[in-house]
């Protein structure tokens, strides 16, 4: 008689623990819409689709099932294929042995969902001839979120049939994630054992050299396609990490403090599948390990390579097939050249160049048609990425003026790519077409971010100052989605927009765009001549977008503008995306195109110069950068507030709106001596702390200052 399960449920099928605790949920929404708790009824249909977040017992939904399942089919293809491609072999005749393990998976998977009805067809036929690309995917996601997107409104106008479409919807995404699994166990049985057949013709040292070879291209490639189905479908790219990892019991942690995490697997359905084959078909557990250590890392690398803001290096200090857990440990921005210290740069703005092709109406930096005399060279420029990773590896923004009108930028991308940088470009769009999109990827840029301040095309023309700005911003985003680089639409806040922002956020999702950075004005060169929004109106505009966020596909981020990450905790918003509001100093400088060093563009102090001086020696020593990343020197409602950790206030309107901003700070776009008081609070929050009276008496003196 035969033992049940076959497979090890801890391992192999956390999917259909998840499908009866969902159809246990149905139950409960259709017995809450039948006593007329349509509140109850919306609640658990929430969970069952969209599931929910938090830990070892997280449910990424019917929804992040059927993508993670989707996914991890492409990942199984593509491990047997870019072996085979490898090595310039046929596929080997495994199907006998194939076909008796993956029987025993079908009886574990009818057994386990029996009570579910009948969602299982001739799964052993179906695998062998039901193959969906991508488009077929999205198509079918799709469909499938139209029926629940009908549920919802049934629930709301609280209409008793929603019972039963609640249960017709649920059998149907059941059938395809049932279906999806179990192709996805099949291609992983069939990857093992063709590794296997390859293993005894090359020999294992000739198999790990080739799994060596191509893991970089395979881990890439197989979260390309999985994330481009889950944006296609809607949801955001930092949803492909919880999606990715919803068929696994894990214990993920990040620290802010130590800028590190640990992510540890305490189940792997593929080591389930393995494990069985060795232990009950006799094939080798070598291989298996091969896979863990090569095929598994390069994807884990991918996929947070995909969602992390910020360069990261990844270790993988156990191994489940060894150790009884997989556990990966990231460090972000790491260096082999740097020590360690509790504040490194992050991400560093740098103005390559001060030439620009535009005439902005708020440009902070004053650019003109014509460069600085004293730019970095080439050379230097690199001297200065050498110098930078003497500290950490950061996100490293080339900005301007326009930076490609730099000549040697791409040479400049390609050789901080090659030192370990993650290269971004800030752009006004112009310049950019087809051709230069192409380029930009193959020098190793990673983000650009593209100027965007109305969706009707004269009003952005007239802030930027040239005619035909705004069709040449749009068109580039397109040619950079074309050419998969990741865009950030930035707009800058001002009366003329303030109530276009929905609009803008719509356009640019329409064109492809990911992320959405809000700039709220510093009145920093040209833009003092600006007058900027009431302090009221910049709260209700950082609430108002948070609201809109679930409405759009966008990942929104409000800049220049820390108050946001106190309103964001108020609204119950995630805010595990970001370390805090004003990074300057903390996780984040600029560099001016002289090599003048400021701890943001918006505060024009001079830190010191790295023709001069050390990047690392200004980085750590510099007074002011020291009392930036110490909240105790915080002066007034910011140095008494409770939120001081997490926000700081702005800086840069700190120092400028402290005295007459138009001697300190108007006319010095150039980084000039300090003149103000930085560390003052920040005039534009109308946030009072709880306890300000009681201490705002005690004055406090700032060190370094």
């Amino acid at each position: 008689m035969d033992i049940f399960p076959n497979f090890e449920v801890k391992h192999c099928h956390k999917w259909a623990q998840l499908l009866v605790e969902r159809y246990q949920k149905l139950r409960h929404a259709q017995t809450a819409i039948a006593e007329q708790n349509f509140d109850l009824a919306k609640r658990f249909f929430t969970e069952i689709f969209k599931g929910r977040m938090g830990g070892k017992q997280a449910d990424p939904g019917m929804e992040g099932s059927l993508l993670y399942h989707m996914a991890m089919v492409t990942k199984m293809e593509s491990e047997t294929r870019v072996l085979l491609d490898e090595f310039k072999v046929k596929l080997p005749d495994v199907s006998a042995q194939l076909n008796m393990i993956y029987g025993d998976f079908v009886l574990d998977a009818k057994e386990l969902t029996q009570g579910l009805g009948s969602l299982l067809w001739d799964f052993v036929d179906a695998n062998r001839s039901l193959r969906l690309g991508t488009e077929e995917k999205i198509a079918l996601f799709s469909k499938l979120k139209r029926q629940n997107k009908a549920i919802e409104g049934m629930l709301n106008s609280n209409a008793p049939q929603a019972a039963e479409a609640l249960e017709t919807s649920f059998r149907d995404w059941a059938r395809w994630v049932v279906l999806m699994r179990l192709i996805q166990e099949y291609e992983t049985i069939k990857g093992l054992l063709v590794t296997e057949a390859i293993a005894k013709t090359v020999g294992y040292s000739a198999l790990e050299e080739a799994m060596t070879r191509v893991q970089d291209r395979f881990g890439q490639e197989t979260v390309n396609i999985a994330l481009d189905v889950t944006l296609k479908v809607g949801m955001r790219r930092e949803k492909l990490q919880s999606v990715m990892l919803s068929d696994h019991f894990i214990n993920y942690n990040m620290s802010t403090e130590t800028l590190d995490g640990r992510m540890e697997f305490l189940n792997c359905p593929i080591y389930g599948s393995h494990k069985y084959a060795a232990e009950k078909h006799g094939v080798s557990s070598e291989v298996s390990a091969l896979f863990c250590k090569h095929f598994c890392f390069a994807h884990a690398k991918a996929m947070l390579d995909t969602v992390l803001p910020f360069p990261f290096t990844l270790w993988q200090p156990k191994r489940i097939g060894s150790d009884g857990n997989c556990e990966f440990y990231l460090k972000l921005a790491y260096s082999p050249q740097a020590e360690p210290a509790r504040f490194v740069p992050l991400v560093m703005s740098w103005n390559v160049t001060r030439e620009c092709n535009m005439k902005c109406s708020h440009c902070y930096i004053n650019a003109t048609d014509k460069k600085l005399d004293n730019e970095l060279t080439t050379k230097e420029a690199k001297h200065l990425m050498n110098q930078i990773c003497q500290v950490s590896r950061p996100l490293l923004i080339l900005s301007g003026g326009e930076p490609l009108l730099r000549q040697d930028i791409y040479e400049l991308i390609k050789y901080g790519s090659s030192k370990g940088l993650k290269m971004g470009l800030g752009s006004n769009g112009s310049l950019i077409d087809d051709a230069v999109a192409q380029k930009l990827k193959a020098a190793g840029i990673a983000t650009v971010s593209i100027s965007l301040d109305s969706h009707i095309p004269a009003q952005h023309d007239i802030f930027r100052g040239v005619g035909g700005a705004w069709e040449k911003a749009v068109n580039a985003c397109k040619a950079l989605r074309k050419n998969n680089v990741l865009v950030q639409v930035n707009t800058t806040l001002t009366h003329q927009n303030y109530n276009q922002i929905d609009d803008i956020m719509a356009l640019a999702e329409d064109i492809g765009v990911e992320n959405f950075h809000l700039f709220f004005l510093v009145p920093t060169g040209r833009g003092t001549k600006l007058t900027d929004i009431s302090p009221q109106k910049y709260e209700e505009m950082i609430t108002n977008t948070f609201a809109k966020v679930a409405k759009h596909k966008l990942n929104v981020r409000p800049s220049c503008a820390p108050q946001f990450m106190r309103i964001a905790k108020g609204m119950g918003i995630d805010m595990r995306q970001w370390i805090r509001g004003c990074i300057a100093g903390m996780y984040y400088c600029r560099i001016y195109p002289n090599g003048d060093v400021t701890p943001c563009p918006y505060l024009p102090v001079k830190l010191g110069n790295i023709r001069e001086t050390s990047f690392k020696d200004i980085w750590f020593n510099s007074p002011i950068f020291k009392a930036l990343r110490d909240p105790t020197c915080l002066k007034g409602k910011c140095g008494a507030c409770e939120f001081s950790s997490v926000c700081g206030g702005c800086r840069a309107r700190a120092y400028g709106l402290s005295s007459d901003f138009i001697d300190y700070c108007g006319d010095l776009h150039e980084p000039a001596e300090l003149k103000s008081d930085y560390l003052a609070e920040d005039p534009w929050c109308m946030y009072q702390p709880k306890n300000y009276l009681r201490q705002s008496c005690l004055p406090k003196t700032p060190t370094g200052s």
